[in-house]
């Protein structure tokens, strides 16, 4: 669906294309003089308010958000690079085996014991300048930040190659495995907040 931005002048101009499955955080609902409803958006890169059709966007319901296994011990997330697989395990069980698509080259996606350190429900996310590899992409779902780099699981809706390196260096999921591994994860984002912290959210090792 086309998003708008009011410009300085007054006038409106077409900016970005939200794509199904990316996630936005609307920050409130106007009507215009003809009746037409519009939610107004946040992008969190640049602080713009952008515009969008409503008819377009779905709200998600606090239920859809809910914490899966609240309070249970020995949460850990393992990513295996060279299978490009995540698996998701409580004490010796595992509850989840996804496809991801990881770091293309060698050291982008780095290995280690890391914790999810901070999450958020939608993330604007852009290389800093044009060029080979450049990417502009508002709306990245269900992030779950590892290194303050900026590596995080995340899903991914502008592309279905998972199995293989792909990505710049964080580890892609569909984005309903997204928003299984943000739900489940620690720390907890409440439905009404946008951003969270932790010092001890759940326990990531990637190989």
């Amino acid at each position: 669906t086309p998003v708008y931005y009011l410009s300085q002048r007054g006038g409106f101009r077409n900016v970005y294309r939200f794509y199904y499955a990316s996630a936005h955080w609307v920050l409130d609902v106007e009507t215009d003089e003809t009746g037409f409803v519009w939610y107004r958006v946040l992008d969190d890169l640049n602080q713009r308010l952008y515009y969008v059709p409503a008819e377009h966007l779905r709200r998600i319901p606090a239920e859809e958000l809910a914490p899966l296994s609240p309070g249970v011990p020995g949460k850990r997330i393992e990513v295996d690079l060279q299978n490009q697989r995540l698996a998701a395990y409580e004490g010796g069980r595992q509850v989840l085996d996804a496809p991801i698509a990881t770091g293309l080259s060698a050291g982008a996606t780095p290995t280690g014991e890391f914790f999810v350190e901070r999450k958020r429900p939608s993330r604007h996310m852009a290389a800093a300048s044009r060029g080979p590899g450049f990417y502009d992409l508002p709306g990245v779902p269900w992030v779950c930040f590892i290194l303050w780099t900026g590596v995080s699981t995340h899903g991914t809706y502008w592309h279905n190659d998972y199995g293989r390196p792909r990505s710049h260096g964080c580890i892609n999921l569909t984005p309903e495995d997204a928003r299984w591994v943000y739900r489940w994860t620690e720390p907890v984002v409440p439905p009404e907040e946008d951003f969270l912290k932790s010092e001890s959210g759940t326990t990531v090792v990637v190989f």
